[in-house]
């Protein structure tokens, strides 16, 4: 696979597709195996910037699985295969 910028992007594309598809199959799945669906939530509540014209707002929150971990470990295994 050729180096550059194009790479990365496609690294971090299959980061987030397998964390989602490992996230849905955890779901799925918890019946039978309930760690699947064991998990922190990580990040920072809403900060605001008020500019008396305008108001901003960020956040970040994320749900971290165990079925969202696996999945990202699947595609570092693939994305050194490629």
């Amino acid at each position: 696979m050729r180096k550059g910028n194009g790479n990365s992007v496609y690294f971090i594309l299959l980061l987030l597709t397998s964390v989602i598809i490992g996230t849905i199959l955890g779901k799925a799945f918890s019946g039978m195996l309930p760690i699947l669906n064991y998990g922190e939530a990580i990040g920072f509540g809403p900060a605001t910037l008020d500019l008396s014209i305008f108001s901003l707002t960020f956040g970040f929150s994320a749900n971290l699985t165990v079925a969202g971990i696996i999945g990202i470990l699947i595609a570092i295994i693939a994305y050194r295969k490629l």
